[in-house]
């Protein structure tokens, strides 16, 4: 028999799990949670949550399990760094040493006539930077401490292809009508791009591909290979084919695939395609290799990866000169790109000045007001490519984000190449995938910016992060 404490246990954390996948829920709906005033609510229930979580664990050693948490000490070692990092763009500094760290920043405050200054440009905005960030390291170490068996994996997974098909026919829903909706105001715009719940396609095609990758995963896991019905008439073979549950699940991934293509996001969907070629590739191929050298097996992903990453563009422009006209194709991804190229451009020319710290967190737009080209009538509040804007608020300390992606990548290579589950190895290269997704749309877009896309990849981490930090490699 179960004891009462046991029960009251499990009590607890179903409830703490449904608070945290009602956060899940709300996150995409409210402009993709780009505003100030939507994801600050958000963070404060989430906040709220783990802080009763913490406090119920005080006082019961059965209300919540922290083992998960404890044993991700390179992890959290990075993202406390990161959040060090964040927080010192805030500390005044006299103009004589803050001349010293960052020159150009110094002479902007100088400028100004202020007595002491800041490492940013724009101290309120790396404020809110800050509070964001820890935000999302809430919804990490929430993820992993409550996604904590299968059961509960499915259900997450079975939650993005909800979410996904949402938005999905939402967004086409509004294209039939020539809208595009928030569920905080409707637009009039070109009836042809679905934009769903956020603010623009390329943001609503990440969070699609992502969810449409997840619920990929859960297709895989579901799928049993069924009895041989050789014998069986063609009818009844397609009754079985049809009734079958997994069918309402593929409904779901079509019209998930179909939200992805009415988006008509070139970058969006080039990335997503390649996303999938590399999930297929990596399933077919550790399914026909047993053994091999797992550290030159990720060596070569690694490079693919970095060659993935350089090449979207050109893909993504072939992919869209396909079946059209040479000098039209040309003239079109030429004008569409353009913005992007300069923003780049800025970038490059003005990066010496600001090298070692950046600008700031979150202030790239004042970096662009300040260094505006002439050639450049569109005002950008973002870079457009998520690498260029990290490095312009950063500086040198964006090579800590990076360290910290490749931590993430390298350890559930890892898990993948060591696991013996056919569960977990699928959980694991889906995760990768959406991943490599978000890396290569970061080519070209800022989705490292929204918070709907960064907590559904956070959530697409922690769905097997807490297996991998709790797995003994060496035992396989």
């Amino acid at each position: 028999m179960e004891s009462s404490a046991s029960k009251k246990s499990n009590v607890r954390q179903k409830f703490f799990f449904l608070i945290f996948v009602l956060i899940i829920m709300v996150n995409p709906f409210p402009l993709g949670s780009n505003r100030l005033w939507a994801w600050s609510f958000e963070a404060i229930v989430a906040g709220s949550l783990l802080a009763v979580m913490v406090a119920c664990s005080l006082f019961s050693n059965q209300c919540i399990s922290w083992g998960r948490i404890k044993k991700m000490r390179l992890e959290l070692m990075l993202i406390g760094a990161w959040l060090l990092v964040t927080g010192m763009y805030l500390v005044p500094i006299p103009l004589s040493v803050l001349g010293i760290l960052s020159p150009t920043v110094a002479e902007a405050y100088l400028a100004a006539g202020a007595n002491y200054g800041y490492l940013s440009l724009d101290a309120h905005i790396t404020f809110q930077t800050l509070m964001l960030s820890i935000y999302y390291l809430t919804i990490f170490i929430l993820g992993v401490a409550l996604i904590n068996s299968r059961k509960r994996i499915k259900f997450v997974l079975t939650l993005f292809v909800i979410l996904g098909v949402f938005e999905a026919v939402y967004g086409m829903y509004l294209v039939s009508i020539g809208q595009t909706g928030t569920l905080v105001q409707v637009e009039s715009v070109t009836p042809n791009n679905a934009s769903g719940t956020f603010i623009n396609k390329n943001h609503l095609v990440a969070f699609l591909s992502i969810s449409f990758i997840m619920g990929l995963c859960l297709r895989f896991i579901l799928n049993r290979k069924q009895q041989a019905l050789s014998q069986a008439g063609f009818l009844i073979k397609l009754v079985k084919f049809v009734s079958h549950p997994l069918r309402l699940l593929d409904v779901g991934l079509f019209l998930i695939l179909a939200g992805i293509w009415n988006t008509h996001s070139r970058s969006g969907l080039a990335s997503f395609v390649l996303a999938l070629l590399f999930l297929y590739s990596f399933v077919f191929f550790s399914s026909k290799v047993k053994s091999f050298n797992y550290k030159r097996i990720i060596a070569v992903f690694a490079v693919v990866i970095l060659l993935l990453i350089i090449v979207a563009d050109d893909v993504n422009y072939l992919l869209n000169s396909l079946g059209n006209n040479v000098d039209n194709s040309i003239g079109y991804v030429m004008n569409t790109a353009q913005g992007r190229l300069l923003a780049f451009n800025q970038v490059m020319d003005n990066y010496s000045q600001y090298w070692f710290s950046g600008v700031g967190p979150g202030a790239y737009q004042v970096f662009f007001v300040n260094h505006r080209m002439l050639e450049q009538t569109a005002f950008f509040d973002h870079a457009h490519n998520d690498y260029i804007e990290f490095a312009i608020e950063y500086g040198l300390f964006s090579v800590l984000l990076l360290v910290l992606m490749v931590t993430f990548l390298y350890k559930i290579f890892i898990f993948i190449f060591k696991t013996r589950s056919r569960f977990d190895k699928y959980l694991g290269i889906c995760v990768i995938s959406s991943m490599i997704y978000m890396l290569l749309h970061g080519n070209m877009d800022f989705n490292a910016r929204i918070p709907a896309n960064v907590v559904a990849i956070i959530l697409a981490i922690s769905v097997v992060y807490g297996k991998i930090v709790m797995s003994n490699i060496k035992k396989g």
